[in-house]
């Protein structure tokens, strides 16, 4: 799925992000990816980026600590979270539902991670999708 394909789903779906925030650069991702020992999916990347342009429900986590909509990053809530002693070692949490709960990939999965819900409550971990692309594809539906 290429980066305009992603930005015509997300363009029927969110309104546009009403500042000019940064993308993440190359080294933002390269430290990233050195955290986890993975590489992202491409259509994961693109959408990350998008975010710069888009408003989104809930709470899609920073790759950069730039201009950004002033989330969380990734890396500080995989920390914060792990510190807790909740959140598996595999998991890299991208999309805070806002209420302990997250969409995340599985880095020994990268760059093919399937997408997983992580309930906190539950302490349950269940796949949403297969892929990036499929989680994309069902984002409509999901926010509607």
């Amino acid at each position: 799925m290429t980066k305009d394909e992603i930005a015509r789903i997300l363009s029927n779906i969110l309104d546009k992000e009403s500042e000019n925030l940064d993308n993440p650069s190359s080294n933002d991702w390269s430290k990233l990816e050195s955290k986890f020992s993975c590489s992202f999916p491409k259509e994961f990347v693109y959408f990350i980026e998008l975010m710069s342009d888009y408003s989104f429900p809930g709470e899609i986590l920073n790759v950069s600590s730039g201009n950004t909509n002033g989330n969380d990053t990734i890396e500080f809530t995989y920390d914060y979270e792990r510190n807790q002693g909740d959140l598996e070692e595999d998991l890299i949490p991208f999309y805070s539902i806002g209420n302990g709960d997250y969409f995340c990939l599985v880095s020994k999965e990268c760059p093919n991670s399937g997408v997983y819900y992580y309930s906190h409550e539950e302490s349950v971990i269940e796949k949403d999708a297969d892929n990036f692309e499929d989680w994309i594809k069902q984002l409509p539906g999901f926010l509607s």
